[in-house]
């Protein structure tokens, strides 16, 4: 008998309702296959499916001869370390952090902010710990031995034994030439962020792959600081290339987007016409992007998808499931096309 996939979803929904509203702290016993049936007036064998895939999640568990049993509620903690060097105001980085807590919340789970002084005093080696921002060498090698499950959204080469899920740093840099590439631009400048920065590297990394593959292109790299003061003074070099290379069709893809507005200011004070007689591509899609003008385009993070990455993984980790110490997840990040890209 053919079950339709909707009225399957519809069942589950309500039964997992049931669930919730009946779990407690020891197993509890749920109704039979049969009175399920007559509650969701369906068959046995819809009531039957639904179940395996209850049990299969782990929220329900069945015992021969027993039947079947709600799995009991589960302490779900999680720590949450956030790097000094981050920044309260960071907006992409203030938008991440509510979005997160907000969906670990509704999942049930308790958040323990800590410093490096408690990781010192931490016993429970069990409990995952969540990396938010760049921490350093030393730190790292302390928090490994401290914890069983470190979970950071940045990218860690040197250390082995970090869960990392992050967006893919390296296809942003090529991403960002190849989009200029495509539209005829034929001298390309990166500004790009300090190398300690394992995003700016990566993202200067993809960016010179993707140039230097390309016949008759004029590329450039131009270090600076991550934020709005370095995009505003580098814009005097920018200045001096734009001014000698009147023939040229000038990219620039700037390290954040702090930089690229930065810049942008720097340019219109000059002006120079942002989106008609160059281009400029930043990263990151914060608040401020869509309302600089002229708009920025730029690359946004798929949040929500690391988001549910980093809820899966400590889903699993709660129910025991085997975990790879190393694993790495690499989310795509979108070019979001603005009024700074000329065609």
């Amino acid at each position: 008998m053919k079950i339709s996939p909707l009225i399957k979803e519809k069942i589950k929904e309500e039964l997992l309702k049931i669930i919730e509203k009946n779990r407690k702290e020891d197993y509890v016993k749920l109704s039979s296959e049969r009175e399920l049936a007559q509650t969701f007036n369906v068959s046995r064998t819809t009531i039957r499916s639904v179940m395996k895939e209850l049990i299969e999640e782990g929220i329900i568990v069945q015992f021969q001869g027993k039947g079947t049993y709600i799995v009991p509620k589960k302490e779900k903690h999680v720590y949450v370390l956030n790097s000094p060097d981050l920044k309260t105001e960071d907006p992409f980085y203030s938008k991440f952090f509510v979005a997160l807590t907000n969906r670990l919340t509704e999942r049930g789970f308790s958040l323990n902010f800590i410093s490096m002084d408690k990781v010192i005093k931490n016993r429970n080696r069990d409990i995952p710990l969540l990396l938010v921002g760049l921490i350093n060498d030393e730190s790292i090698e302390k928090l490994k031995e401290k914890f069983q499950y470190l979970i950071s959204i940045e990218q860690y080469f040197n250390h082995d034994k970090i869960i990392q899920i992050s967006v893919d740093d390296y296809k942003i840099g090529w991403s960002a030439a190849e989009a200029f590439i495509k539209r005829k631009h034929n001298y390309i400048i990166h500004l790009c962020g300090p190398e300690r920065y394992t995003a700016a590297r990566l993202r200067k990394l993809g960016f010179l792959d993707r140039v230097k593959i390309e016949e008759g292109i004029k590329y450039e790299i131009i270090e600076g600081k991550m934020n709005y003061k370095s995009g505003y003074e580098l814009g005097e070099k920018i200045l001096d290339i734009f001014n000698n290379e009147r023939k040229s069709k000038i990219g620039i893809f700037a390290a954040n987007d702090w930089m690229a507005i930065g810049l942008i200011q720097r340019l219109k004070e000059s002006g120079i016409l942002v989106g008609k007689e160059l281009s400029i591509i930043g990263c990151d899609d914060i608040p401020l992007a869509k309302e600089v003008v002229p708009n920025l385009t730029t690359f946004k993070w798929d949040v929500e998808k690391i988001i549910s990455e980093i809820i899966e993984l400590l889903d699993d980790i709660i129910n025991k499931k085997k975990i790879i110490s190393n694993k790495r997840v690499l989310v795509s990040a979108k070019l979001i096309i603005r009024e700074t890209l000329m065609n």
